[in-house]
């Protein structure tokens, strides 16, 4: 075996970018702690409880699992 010859780079050296948010990071629906809580059915707008799920809360006016706005 004859190691050392041609010009291969081998492996690693990169520079990865990265950058990323992390889970549930942004600006999309669903990031981040703030925001509402928004029933599918009537509309209602609740504010989001830091630590817990807008779909674990049931809409005050009909009783519906609520979403994130």
């Amino acid at each position: 075996m004859v190691f050392g010859i041609g010009r291969g780079g081998g492996r690693g050296g990169g520079r990865g970018a990265g950058g990323g948010r992390g889970r549930m990071g942004g600006n999309r629906p669903g990031s981040g702690p703030g925001g509402y809580c928004v029933c599918p059915n009537c509309g209602r707008r609740v504010s989001h409880q830091i630590g817990t799920p807008c779909y674990n809360i049931s809409c005050p006016d009909c009783g519906a699992k609520m979403g994130k706005e």
